[in-house]
């Protein structure tokens, strides 16, 4: 396949928890760009659970709005996540009668990006705080990263060794909570302090593969899962003010900012973490 016929494929990108929050307004986002997404809910893919990462990465099926050559009009297009022989492949198909040629082999067999983006959240003061409460949200934060990772690895590295002058990227969502505590979430905020060195440690050893790793740390983000920890109205308000801004980050802020790492710019930033709080950190 030449070159040109490469840069007609739209680069895949995989987000964990995509259905709510911060991942349904990346994903959303990043669809109406260069880019094929893969937005599985956390019940599609459980990331605390190594079996079903493998399960997904070996079964899961999506389809495209837009086409991925040109020429070929009024199809749709499904790709899926599979294993041959141990490695982890990403293959393409047309949905129309000539099926010979549809499978195209080279740069579908890739990821470019990975958002870890699924999280849990457990409030409760440390006295009562029981091990499976914590063990859950470990399990999901920071365990569900490692068990993603190794199973996109190969993907990542496929992308990179096919167009060795891009390359590929992980993002893990962080949170503020990392570097300035939470009270009563001791869990949550010592999984995404976490992930924060994680991203670190792996800069430092996938940069022989071109891939970066960087993490994202918001402030109070308006979501469900956010919005669920305000027991009152009066929550609501002080941490509004807060902030400097006296506002909640919206999801499409966060976002962009993904939007920002997988760009081409942004190509020399890894090992780093992007706050985006409104001034609650300051």
């Amino acid at each position: 396949m030449s070159d040109s016929e490469k840069t007609k494929f739209k680069k895949n990108i995989l987000i964990s928890g995509g259905s709510r929050g911060i991942g349904k307004s990346a994903a959303y986002l990043l669809s109406r760009s260069d880019y094929k997404v893969l937005a599985p809910s956390s019940q599609e893919l459980d990331q605390s659970s190594e079996k079903s990462v493998q399960d997904y990465f070996s079964n899961a099926e999506i389809e495209d709005c837009e086409q991925y050559l040109e020429g070929i009009a009024h199809s749709r297009t499904s790709s899926r996540l599979r294993r041959t022989n141990d490695r982890s492949v990403l293959r393409v198909h047309e949905d129309h009668e000539d099926d010979e040629n549809a499978e195209i082999e080279d740069c579908e067999q890739s990821l470019y990006g990975l958002i870890v983006n699924a999280g849990v959240y457990h409030s409760s003061c440390f006295e009562e705080y029981s091990f499976n409460d914590w063990q859950r949200v470990l399990d999901v934060n920071l365990n569900g990263a490692f068990h993603l990772v190794k199973a996109a690895l190969p993907l990542l590295k496929t992308y990179t060794e096919l167009n060795p002058k891009d390359y590929s990227r992980i993002i893990f969502i962080s949170s503020v909570s990392a570097y300035t505590g939470e009270l009563y979430a001791p869990a949550y905020s010592a999984s995404k302090a976490a992930l924060i060195a994680l991203a670190k440690s792996l800069a430092l050893e996938f940069a022989k593969y071109k891939i970066t790793v960087n993490s994202i740390c918001p402030g109070w983000v308006k979501t469900d899962m956010a919005l669920n920890q305000m027991p009152n109205e009066d929550s609501v308000k002080n941490s509004l003010g807060a902030t400097l801004q006296n506002r909640w980050i919206e999801p499409e802020e966060i976002a962009h900012a993904i939007s920002y790492l997988l760009s081409e710019p942004a190509k020399g930033i890894t090992g780093e973490q992007i706050n985006i709080t409104a001034g609650l950190d300051i």
